[in-house]
């Protein structure tokens, strides 16, 4: 019998496939029982098992087997990769200001009500990528859903984008009078902000005391949360497993998807942590070369 992986072909002169990492165990592991989940984004018959329901002034995408009479948020899960140059998934969202970078945003938005934002896109690695064009048959089916209660109003903000996921994570939420479990570093005091408009604002908010700092879940390789300070260089180009849920709102120019992150885990990491840990490697490795011939000179002499 053929393995899992065996529809991947590789050909061992293709120069690309040399700066991949080998994917661990516990990351093929991960890839083994998704084929099993039946809310993985790429199983044939997740319309089977979801539906749009709505909840106060929008609709959510929900389970269509009831928990205790209630239903359950659906949370799809999908692998891809972060990409680098739609990666706003910063502690502070990148918000500068009320108005955007150029103080020209028609509706303000205020720091405590701002999205940090990425996009998933289809993984390099050979080994990641087969379900991608799943992903994106059935999400679009999932969208279709929602806008076929009412055929009169058309798509106005998608969640996809030329073939990429467009994914969300509120910066803040309601302060919470449980105890901070992560430690200082995921803090609201701690929290990193890019521009001092943004350092200025979080001032504000710590001094009112409504809002907190709403850390982003998401693991490295080795399942340990990633601190804020390190969003950009952990997440950006990583191919991580997403879990995701979606909702939408219905306006008169048309439906607005979101789809909200629940988890971000490490699957691979990106490709400059890898490369920087491959030349320390080859460093460390010539200077344990280098020791061994000088002890060996002064054996001899």
């Amino acid at each position: 019998m053929e393995s899992t992986n065996s529809s991947t072909t590789r050909d061992e002169d293709d120069p690309t496939l040399s700066t991949l990492p080998l994917l661990t165990q516990d990351t093929r592991q991960v890839l083994a029982l998704l084929r099993y989940n039946k809310l993985h984004l790429a199983n044939p018959s997740l319309l089977d098992h979801v539906q749009w329901v709505p909840s106060a002034r929008r609709f959510v995408l929900v389970m269509k087997e009831k928990v205790k009479n209630k239903y359950q948020v659906a949370k799809l899960e999908c692998v891809g990769e972060l990409n680098p140059d739609k990666f706003w998934l910063h502690p502070c969202g990148g918000w500068v200001g009320p108005k955007g970078p150029a103080n020209n945003w028609a509706k303000p938005t205020l720091f405590e009500k701002t999205r940090a934002r990425g996009s998933l896109r289809r993984p390099q690695h050979p080994d990641l990528h087969p379900f991608w064009d799943a992903y994106v048959s059935n999400l679009d089916a999932v969208l279709t859903l929602a806008t076929s209660t009412a055929k009169d109003a058309g798509i106005d903000h998608s969640i996809l984008e030329k073939n990429e996921i467009r994914i969300r994570h509120s910066v803040f939420m309601h302060k919470q009078n449980t105890k901070n479990d992560l430690g200082e570093d995921f803090s609201t005091k701690a929290m990193p902000c890019k521009s001092e408009g943004a350092k200025k604002a979080l001032a504000e908010i710590i001094e009112k005391g409504i809002f907190q700092f709403n850390p982003l879940p998401a693991t490295d390789i080795d399942r340990s949360p990633i601190p804020p300070k390190e969003y950009e260089s952990s997440l950006s180009g990583a191919t991580v497993l997403a879990t995701i849920s979606l909702s939408c709102d219905r306006f008169q120019k048309g439906w607005q998807f979101y789809a909200d992150v629940q988890a971000l885990t490490v699957l691979c990491e990106p490709s400059s942590i890898i490369e920087e840990e491959s030349t320390s490697e080859t460093m460390s490795s010539k200077f344990n070369v280098t020791e061994v011939a000088r002890k060996k000179a002064r054996t001899i002499e």
